[in-house]
């Protein structure tokens, strides 16, 4: 019983340092984009692969976690929005009603008509196949076939519309001097929505119908815990404007804005840690896929990452065979089953075990001895609550622990 509690408190201690690690101890570098002009928009597809977008119709892409990163020139509009439903399919909206959409995952762009020639500034995924499109004087637009079609939709206003947040048939909707817009039924039609903003609402997130973010300019976040129906202003220590948000849960995610702002949070805004960033350039937009590794874009083609060659096997081939590595798994998050890859540099005994962030063992996924070299094991967590949980290896002489995400 005393090794067991002894055992347990090492791993609530680990969970701790890790999750105030990840927020509190990130180091963000830049990356070279071979780009000067400002970039607006980034969506990454999987963990080491993503599109970013911006000016006179600029694209630059990534395979390889942003080492390298390639130009594309779709046209000379400005585009302002990337957003993807998946790894294949995914749209890019801009000046003049442009509206761009893969479906093998940036191979090709199609150009498409929007239905409109203003500007549209802001995009999101709503599920299933139906995607929407904001922008100026009112400008709004849908389309229910993955991007194919579209049709424009009646905002009832005039004014700016700089960002869009969709679940289902809940459509929220940001725009110039603090107005937001709300519609329950797909965009048929809308009606505006009391909140705390004074200035521009630049982006908004929901992670499901409930619970939802904005931010903007004047240094102000807001939260919802009820679709809108009540905002809360959760601005305290941000110091400057806000540009862009992503998070990856409920409570966890991250903030961007001017002269290279960034902030994190681990209570959905009720406390904010100023993270370093290497540039002083207006930070725009920011996207994870894996709710570990970050990628943020802005002016003068500005590139910044926390990225890490070390939370992830990336590839089997280059894996020494004298190392012992825990790979980050994947897919995350994940729902319901996702895989954990390790490589071993002797035959050891082994025990990989999956702790819920009170330190409860909440599965057993090995427990034997296994041959050195590269091992796969698949983690069903179809019996589990979403939310996030950490995966511990253990041999004789090395112990490592990851975070991964349950999104259902």
């Amino acid at each position: 019983m005393k090794n067991f509690i002894l055992t347990r408190n090492f791993v609530v201690m680990i969970i701790f340092l890790m999750i105030t690690s990840l927020t509190f101890a990130q180091n963000w570098y830049l990356q070279n984009s071979n780009h000067s002009g400002q970039l607006k928009g980034i969506h990454m597809i999987i963990p080491t692969e993503g599109w970013a977008c911006g000016d006179a119709g600029a694209m630059l892409h990534t395979t390889n976690a942003g080492t390298t990163w390639s130009l594309l020139t779709l046209t000379g509009a400005d585009l302002h929005q990337i957003v993807f439903k998946d790894a294949s399919t995914g749209i890019v909206v801009g000046d003049n009603g442009t509206v761009f959409v893969t479906t093998n995952g940036g191979t090709n762009w199609i150009a498409k008509n929007s239905g409109t020639s203003l500007q549209l500034r802001g995009a999101c995924f709503a599920g299933n196949s139906t995607f929407f499109a904001v922008g100026d004087d009112g400008a709004a637009v849908k389309s229910t076939d993955e991007g194919n079609t579209w049709s424009t939709l009646n905002s009832g206003t005039t004014e700016r519309l700089l960002s869009v947040a969709a679940v289902d048939q809940s459509v929220w909707v940001g725009a110039r001097n603090g107005l937001m817009l709300f519609s329950n039924n797909g965009g048929t039609t809308f009606s505006s929505m009391s909140n705390p903003a004074t200035d521009d609402i630049k982006d908004i997130q929901f992670i499901n119908g409930s619970t939802g973010f904005a931010c903007g300019s004047n240094s102000f976040f807001m939260f919802t815990s009820n679709g809108g129906g009540n905002w809360t202003s959760r601005s305290a220590g941000i110091q400057v404007g806000l540009n862009g948000l992503h998070f990856i849960n409920q409570n966890e995610g991250w903030v961007v804005g001017g002269a290279g702002t960034l902030y994190s949070t681990t209570n959905a805004g009720l406390n904010w840690v100023a993270i370093t960033t290497p540039t002083n350039q207006d930070l725009n937009s920011i996207h994870s896929f894996d709710g570990v590794n970050a990628w943020s874009v802005g002016n003068l083609g500005t590139i910044v990452t926390n990225y890490s060659s070390t939370t992830g096997i990336e590839n089997q081939n280059t894996v020494k065979p004298d190392e012992f590595l825990l790979g980050q798994n994947y897919p995350n998050p994940f729902n319901p089953s996702t895989k954990i890859s390790f490589n071993l540099p002797a035959r050891e005994f082994v025990t990989l075990k999956v702790f819920n962030v009170l330190g409860s063992e909440v599965a057993i996924l090995i427990n034997d001895n296994m041959e050195a070299g590269l091992h796969e094991v698949t983690f069903n967590a179809s019996g589990l609550k979403s939310g996030v949980y950490f995966y511990v290896i253990s041999t004789k002489n090395f112990t490592s622990t990851l975070k991964m995400i349950l999104l259902k």
